[in-house]
């Protein structure tokens, strides 16, 4: 009996790819809003890479949810609700873990505690629907065309990050 099939490991390529490109667009945003508000460059996330982890958690879980079929504006409203709620209960266990906070939306109207915003979790809800709506297709796309090299890509740069992240620790 094979512990990984094929499809094992075309699952994980993907999952590797999603959580990576999710994490990736989420350091975008952020570099993106705080250049905007700041006027310059503030380096977003705790690792020395630019990936967030928060946004590619979220988006591991978006197809557990969502089939492909499901209409962008349900996709949009829940992903809004449930990135709010991931947010707040994640900013909670960050404290409480590291001592301090990751993410601070003090200078962010309709904000809760400082600690989530109106704004930012209707901009989660539209970043959700980009990702499912247009990357994670666009992911499975390139994964049908050629799985070997997909995979190994996805692997290889997960590797190189975990390996920055630990040596620059």
């Amino acid at each position: 009996m094979k512990l990984l099939t094929r499809k094992h490991v075309d699952s994980l390529a993907l999952a590797a790819a999603s959580f990576l490109a999710a994490g990736f667009t989420g350091w975008v945003y952020e570099v993106a809003i705080t250049w905007a508000a700041l006027g310059e460059y503030v380096p977003r996330g705790f690792l020395p890479v630019p990936v967030l982890p928060i946004y590619g958690v979220f988006a591991l879980v978006l197809p557990l949810f969502f089939k492909d079929d499901t209409p962008w504006y349900k996709v949009f409203i829940w992903s809004t609700i449930v990135s709010t709620v991931f947010e707040l209960v994640c900013s909670y266990i960050i404290d409480a873990v590291l001592g301090y906070r990751l993410w601070d939306y003090s200078l962010w109207p309709l904000n809760f505690e400082e600690r989530i915003s109106l704004f930012s979790s209707l901009i989660f809800g539209a970043l959700a629907v980009l990702f499912r709506k247009g990357i994670y297709p666009l992911l499975k796309r390139l994964q049908d065309r050629n799985t070997n090299v997909f995979g190994i890509t996805a692997a290889a740069v997960l590797v190189i990050i975990a390996a920055i992240a630990l040596i620059r620790r």
